[in-house]
């Protein structure tokens, strides 16, 4: 086996340089409006760390692709995956079943939900977020990405997730503005029961399933 074929097996999965430079220099769009969460559900989970190496297997690298693998290694591990826990894949368990069973309810107005709480930095957002995205996933593919409950006719976005941040103190009128600023929807001068009109109508033309309120104390 030739050193150049030993080092191609010990690089397996790590990106090139130039794809590393774009992922380090690409901004996150915010995952609370629809092009945000859009962006997260495509690219959650490709972060993949490349293989560890011995201090023996990094010292053969070319000196290029040792550079490249270091700076690679310390971005996945600032931006570790969640830790999956009994506590997480019983709340995921817990979650999809909900979803699940709410998109079979049929003529009934009332759709059960689900509150997960707990000490901050513990992955609640993050396992919320990864199962709805995946539910998301499964229901677009069951419907070919189109919304089966659109009218003719209509050119409303297709979301079948929302996902808003909101501090602990939001009032109905804020929550309402915050869910309406995910598609970008007019709010101003609008009273009480007319956003809450406007939010329901958004929830069904843009053919939502889920809304998350991610409820925060932190600025």
């Amino acid at each position: 086996m030739t050193n150049r074929t030993v080092a191609r097996d010990l690089l397996a999965g790590l990106p090139s340089r130039r794809r590393i430079a774009e992922l380090i220099l690409s901004d996150t769009p915010s995952r609370d409006t629809f092009a945000g969460w859009q962006h997260f559900r495509a690219t959650r989970g490709l972060l993949v760390p490349a293989q560890r190496l011995s201090a023996l297997d990094w010292a053969t690298l070319p000196l290029r692709r040792r550079d490249d693998y270091d700076t690679f290694r310390q971005m996945t591990n600032v931006n570790l995956p969640l830790q999956e826990t009994p506590m997480e894949a019983k709340v995921s368990r817990l979650i999809d079943r909900r979803l699940t069973a709410n998109t079979r309810k049929k003529g009934d107005p009332t759709l059960a939900g689900a509150m997960v709480s707990g000490w901050g930095q513990h992955g609640k957002t993050a396992t919320v977020c990864r199962v709805v995205a995946a539910f998301e996933d499964r229901w677009l593919k069951l419907h070919k990405s189109a919304n089966p409950a659109s009218v003719p006719g209509t050119v409303d976005l297709h979301s079948p997730v929302v996902y808003v941040q909101a501090p602990v103190t939001a009032t109905p009128k804020s929550t309402c503005v915050t869910i309406l600023n995910f598609f970008r929807a007019p709010s101003r001068s609008l009273t009480l029961p007319q956003l809450v009109r406007q939010v329901a109508e958004s929830l069904r033309d843009h053919g939502v399933k889920v809304l998350i309120i991610d409820f925060t104390d932190r600025p």
